[in-house]
């Protein structure tokens, strides 16, 4: 029973950090870390369940991995039926409850995360065979329209970014390249997709494209990609 319930939630996981949601309320990195935990165990279950028939101590730590398989799979739950609420509201992700909302997330994601890894770590007791299990690597690719229909409280950023680049076309005698950097959550890609819709940036650069970069990144092409979206 174990392995299947793992299964569904890590397959859940994979769909849910696909999405936009994770992107706009944060604790991204948190749950690629469960998941990642979760196909851990994953391997060993289908031995594990052989032999939990004669080892107690096996059946206890089956039995516990179902009791925080749950918990996470209520969080995840919880997560996503309030971030949908928020994210339908004309707030957004600066709905006044969203600031509690990640304190309850990021409390219940702290006690669910130790609970987690002293199973994994339990795991190493039972000299259980590894299955070899081919892991989904998740990564969402972005474009450069706006996820939101609305943003708020960004403009000062993004008028700081525009005039940058506006000067450094002006000025520069060779390519330049503008970081937009910091944690999971914070708005790095909607920030960046305001700079590249604003007017002026428009009126003063071009061509202008957007590149979703890969994690097997390959400089020729990206290159070629994007000498096949200009011509």
């Amino acid at each position: 029973m174990a392995e299947a319930v793992v299964k569904v939630l890590i397959d859940n996981l994979t769909s849910f950090l696909k999405g936009e949601i994770v992107l706009l309320f944060g604790f991204e990195n948190e749950f690629q870390r469960l998941s990642s935990m979760f196909s851990t165990i994953q391997a060993v279950l289908e031995d594990a369940q052989e032999k939990q028939l004669n080892d107690k101590p096996l059946e206890n730590w089956l039995q516990e991995l179902n009791v925080a398989t749950y918990e996470v799979d209520d969080i995840l739950d919880e997560y996503k039926t309030k971030a949908t609420r928020f994210s339908q509201s004309a707030y957004g992700r600066y709905h006044p409850k969203v600031i509690p909302f990640r304190h309850k997330v990021g409390k219940r994601m702290d006690q669910v995360m130790k609970k987690l890894h002293a199973i994994a770590e339990e795991r190493k007791n039972f000299q259980l065979h590894e299955k070899i299990i081919e892991r989904q690597v998740v990564r969402r690719e972005t474009g450069s329209v706006l996820t939101e229909p609305q943003v708020y409280g960004r403009d000062k950023e993004k008028d700081e970014i525009v005039k940058i680049l506006i000067n450094n076309v002006s000025d520069a005698q060779e390519l330049s390249v503008l970081p937009i950097v910091g944690m999971g959550g914070l708005g790095k890609t909607t920030l960046a997709q305001m700079v590249f819709n604003d007017q002026t940036v428009t009126e003063h650069l071009y061509p202008k494209i957007w590149i979703c970069v890969s994690n097997d990144f390959d400089e020729k092409r990206e290159v070629d990609k994007g000498n096949h979206i200009i011509y």
